[in-house]
């Protein structure tokens, strides 16, 4: 009976043992499929976040292309890293562009998708916009960003709660041209193999200014991806690990043929005489997606190129004699941001310009050079970009035919007090708006001579949500009290003058909902006079001028106006 028993409490121990194990094996087994579902999950999500940014990064890649007049096919490929995107553009009958753009990270597909439409929109992102001829800041105070391609010229009590840049274009002049013969008779390709991975081009300049420019004369095999463009200083015949300024070639704008590509640097440094600095290009290598620079043979004498990886090693090309086709552009930014004197600096809350002195600012100074500020410069950026004026004159000119389309009126006309609903209209002659009177404009106006407005009286878009234009081939007065008037829903008047006189509108007291754009002229703000935005090729502030952006007007849709190519974005969504 021992014996028995003891044979049954063993099998009992053994069966107890195999539940136990088989248990653990259950649970276990469950952790892993648990702990494998959400590796699959946290990894799908990854790869769905890829595919998607890849997918809108190509979307604005073509949009882009088509805002701008670039060169785009109707199937465009964008590589981000080992991603790729497809974007198809399709023109409708009306002209119209629908952009489909689809991404398919390992069966995690994602597809965005624009509409662009020809648009009457014109753009006001500045509550002051100058020209060359900049911007004199005598009185008052602006709430918004003000831009200039000439100089910004500040008093004591002035104040810009926004960014004030003054771009100016830099006084560059060529400085090194390794462009000949203009068929290239050789060639250098890189990023391609690890031992050829970057590029390298050695030069030197004739005179000590700051680099205003660099140009690449380059192609690429397939779709590699972008690159990292570096100027540094030179080590024992290398380029060193010091970086003075850098960009980006990007790959989209590369085509398969030669083509000189502009490089945007973040600095424009100072450059020495004699001394040999280095254009590196740092890339990815790829077997199938290269780059390939035009080159010639003996023809460069101030420097040499190499192929290696950018902190690692360089090599001699083959043969050693080649050198890349570049250009370096050199030169001084005659432009400025300046208050009268360190005692009576201006305010702003940031600055963007080649030379600030004397401001006073509450964010960053990015600048090459200044004095008397209120904080160093931060020289981590390269002159301001050039911004273009709102409209075109081939837009001006098409609303001139949209307002001698509805009709001429020939003569002077004036509203008095019993008012007028005027638009579109050509009216050859002046157009008064007398004390009192009350103007509602129904379409575009286009006078042949001059247009005052004056005290008392209102100017007033007709309907909710419209706007439209006044144009003037002569000055427009804007005297005290007068008052132009929005409507409900963003509604706005426009006040273009195409005359060339400074000024050739002046805005004294009153106007609250004016947007004033003067292409060839001067504009005067004075008297307290309140703008939403304005755009000339000089503007002046006096007499306590108060401006305050309104941004509404970054996108002013004129009703009935036409714009000749001229895209704006109608839709933008993701479709999958």
């Amino acid at each position: 009976m021992k014996k028995i028993y003891e044979t049954q409490k063993g099998f009992a121990l053994m069966t107890a043992l195999i539940f136990v194990l088989v248990g653990g094996a259950v649970i276990v087994g469950g952790i892993a499929d648990a702990v494998s579902r959400e590796v699959k999950t946290v990894r799908n999500e990854s790869n769905s976040k890829q595919s998607y940014y890849t997918s809108e990064s190509s979307l604005e890649d073509s949009i882009y292309r088509i805002k701008n007049s670039k060169q785009i096919g109707s199937v465009e490929t964008l590589a981000i890293g080992t991603t790729k995107a497809t974007s198809t553009i399709v023109t409708g009958s009306d002209g119209d562009k629908q952009i489909d753009s689809a991404s398919d990270v390992v069966g995690t597909n994602r597809t965005t998708e624009a509409t662009l439409d020809i648009t009457a929109g014109v753009s006001f992102p500045f509550v002051l916009q100058g020209g060359v001829g900049g911007i004199d800041l005598n009185s008052g105070s602006v709430t918004g960003d003000i831009y200039t391609t000439g100089s910004i010229r500040g008093c004591g009590f002035c104040s810009i709660s926004g960014l004030a840049t003054a771009a100016g274009g830099s006084s560059a002049d060529l400085d090194q041209d390794n462009s000949s013969p203009s068929t290239p008779t050789n060639s250098i390709s890189f990023a391609s193999t690890t031992n050829a991975q970057d590029f390298a081009q050695s030069f030197t300049v004739s005179q000590t200014l700051s680099i205003a420019d660099l140009q690449l004369y380059i192609k690429k095999v397939g779709s590699p991806s972008n690159a990292t463009i570096r100027i540094t200083t030179n080590s024992s015949g290398s380029p060193s690990n010091t970086v003075l300024a850098s960009g980006t070639l990007s790959s989209s704008l590369v085509s398969t043929s030669y083509s000189w590509e502009d490089i945007t640097l973040t600095a424009n440094p100072i450059l020495t005489m004699g001394t040999t600095y280095w254009i590196v290009i740092d890339a990815n290598n790829n077997s199938s997606n290269y780059y390939v620079i035009a080159a010639n043979n003996n023809a460069y004498s101030s420097g040499s190129a190499k192929l290696g990886k950018y902190n690692t090693s360089w090599s001699n090309v083959s043969p050693a004699t080649l050198d890349a086709y570049f250009r370096i552009y050199i030169g001084t930014n005659q432009t400025s941001i300046e208050g009268i004197d360190s005692y009576t600096g201006f305010t702003v809350g940031s600055a963007y310009g080649y030379n600030v002195s004397n401001v006073t600012s509450s964010g960053v100074l990015y600048c090459q050079t200044g004095s008397e500020n209120n904080k160093a410069c931060d020289t981590s950026r390269g002159d301001p970009p050039i911004e273009q004026y709102p409209a075109a004159d081939s837009t001006i000119t098409g609303w001139k035919a949209t307002a001698a389309a509805g009709g001429t009126y020939s003569g002077n006309r004036s509203v008095d007090w019993s008012g007028a609903t005027i638009g579109p209209q050509k009216i050859s002659g002046n157009l008064t708006v007398s004390g009192g009177g009350t103007l509602v404009v129904s379409g575009i106006i286009w006078v042949t001579g001059d247009v005052t407005i004056n005290g008392g009286a209102t100017v007033m878009p007709q309907g909710t949500g419209k706007s439209f234009a006044i144009i003037s081939d002569g000055k427009i007065s804007l005297n005290g009290g007068a008052s132009i008037t929005g409507s409900s829903g963003n509604g706005h008047i426009l006040l273009v003058s195409t005359n060339t006189a400074d000024p050739a509108i002046t805005i004294n007291g009153g106007a609250n909902d004016t947007v004033v754009f003067v292409p060839y002229g001067g504009l005067l703000i004075t008297g307290g006079a309140t703008a939403k935005a304005a755009s000339a090729k000089h503007i002046t502030t006096d007499g306590g001028a108060n401006l305050i952006y309104d941004p509404s007007v970054a996108s002013l849709n004129l009703t009935g106006g036409t714009t000749e190519g001229s895209f704006g974005i109608k839709t933008w969504k993701e479709t999958q």
